[in-house]
């Protein structure tokens, strides 16, 4: 009866350590998660900031273009319908 006792008192501490193994795991997880929203935003606010950047500097371009006395009115017109 000795040897099965001792076997009986490790069962709940492997219970129990599945059960802390399946918390860490989703614990885990969820960091992902976030970690990876975080990332997204990120790479979105970058994004919009070099759409902004790219906007500016055409818009500089054609209004040095017009300055000029090229045909900047034809070149804007075309620049809008894109």
């Amino acid at each position: 009866s000795g040897p099965s006792g001792g076997a009986e008192g490790a069962e709940p501490l492997l219970q129990l350590r599945e059960e802390q193994q399946q918390l860490e795991l989703g614990r885990r997880r969820e960091q992902l998660r976030e970690a990876q929203q975080r990332l997204q935003e990120v790479a979105l606010e970058a994004q919009q900031a070099q759409l902004k950047r790219l906007r500016q500097t055409s818009e500089r371009y054609w209004g040095n273009w017009e300055g000029l006395g090229g045909t900047g009115g034809n070149k804007r017109i075309n620049w809008d319908k894109l």
